[in-house]
């Protein structure tokens, strides 16, 4: 299997959630708090953070700086979380670090492998770290970096049964991982009325930092006190651009911390243009076809993926599947009037979406055996989406690097 992991990880459950944060504080304390070697930026959000944190990584790196990139989850290497100045952190590399954590069996699977990302950021003589949290905010590991800047992308419905049933719930247990931060931005999708659940401000929102003017072709004029540049938006889809704006508002109080001089129009506009972030609205050969995929796997993620289908010129086919807590009947009765043949296949996984589950939500959808199977019952063109599992398993089955 193409997500073979480390023994030392393999013993970790990957869903076991430690509602505490003194354990994780207490191991890196005992290897001399390698989290707080470094300034970091904490991005949290219920969709996008993974686009914003690579732009942000990108543009970053245009200035001139080191950076590390911590993500989760990966598509098909546990390497992809963990990159260092714009390259995945090496197998062996990784190894090491987790074997000096074997000492500590308790920690989750997320803690280890957040703390190893701390332990290869103070190892690797970087200028600075983006940290993608994990789930929710409150009692995720990231938050032990104590960053001075933080980002909130947006506040949806995803994993209600951890972080509360009502919105309200979900902005407080995302705004608590802001708290720590001298620098808090909102990112364009954070609806005004959870401001008050969001905990003590102040806030900065990504509009107040980065003027967007849409121009000819897709492309955007950006612009921020002292500078501006025309850019191409490097991800796919409308939802792309808030994202955009809120990877710029925070390289923008990188600034104003001192992380750099000043946003330099000419390095914002190649790191921009230099972001990577395989899955999301992007085309892959896969078995000698040609697949849209994108991790598109909560309704909010279902929407972006529909508005974009529904501004296509062809209409795609759909091959679909999911875990186990998605609203799987809502994202069909969302996607189904975007595409034509749908064919669904139950993912290898402990918490898969079970098949009778998928049919029922697809009625009219083909069932396949496998992922490979519901590829080759497909006309073209593909697109694929419900699960970042789904993207997972067919970026294994192309012959490119991913790099996320």
């Amino acid at each position: 299997m193409h997500r073979l992991l480390p023994l030392s990880l393999q013993r970790r459950r990957p869903a076991r959630i430690r509602p505490l944060l003194d354990r994780i504080r207490e191991v890196l304390g005992s290897l001399g708090d390698p989290q707080l070697s470094l300034p970091s930026i904490l991005i949290v959000g219920t969709n996008g953070k993974g686009s914003t944190a690579a732009m942000l990584e990108a543009v970053l790196a245009a200035h001139g700086l080191r950076v590390g990139l911590y993500t989760s989850p990966h598509l098909v290497r546990v390497e992809e979380r963990i990159r260092l100045a714009g390259s995945p952190i090496d197998a062996a590399a990784l190894a090491g670090h987790l074997a000096t954590l074997d000492r500590y069996p308790d920690l989750t699977f997320f803690e280890a492998l957040t703390a190893a990302a701390f332990l290869a950021f103070s190892d690797s003589g970087l200028d600075g770290a983006v940290l993608e949290a994990g789930m929710g905010g409150r009692w995720d590991a990231t938050r032990v970096a104590e960053s001075e800047i933080a980002g909130l992308t947006n506040v949806g419905s995803d994993h209600a049964r951890w972080l509360g049933e009502r919105v309200e719930e979900r902005a407080a247990d995302k705004g608590a991982a802001l708290m720590a931060a001298r620098l808090r931005v909102l990112g364009d999708g954070v609806a005004p009325e959870l401001l008050p659940h969001l905990g003590a401000g102040p806030f900065l929102t990504a509009a107040e930092l980065i003027d967007l003017e849409p121009l000819a072709r897709g492309r955007l004029l950006v612009g921020w006190g002292e500078g501006s540049t025309e850019v191409a938006v490097p991800f796919a889809g409308a939802h792309q651009t808030a994202n955009l704006r809120l990877a710029l508002a925070l390289a923008r109080c990188a600034a104003d911390a001192g992380w750099i001089d000043r946003l330099r129009p000419d390095a914002v506009r190649d790191g921009l243009a230099r972001a990577d972030w395989p899955g999301r609205l992007s085309v892959h050969r896969v078995r000698e076809r040609w697949v849209l995929l994108d991790c598109a796997h909560n309704l909010e993620g279902a929407a972006a993926l529909a508005a974009y289908l529904a501004g296509r010129p062809i209409l795609y086919h759909l091959l679909f599947s999911c875990l186990d807590d998605k609203p799987v009947e809502a994202m069909a009765s969302i996607l189904r009037p975007h595409v034509g043949n749908v064919v669904v296949f139950e993912l290898e996984d402990e918490r898969a979406m079970p098949i009778d589950r998928l049919r029922a939500a697809f009625p009219e959808a083909e069932v396949a055996p496998s992922v490979d199977a519901a590829l080759r019952r497909l006309p073209d063109p593909v697109v694929a989406a419900g699960s970042l599992r789904v993207a997972g398993e067919l970026l294994a089955r192309t012959d490119q690097e991913v790099a996320a």
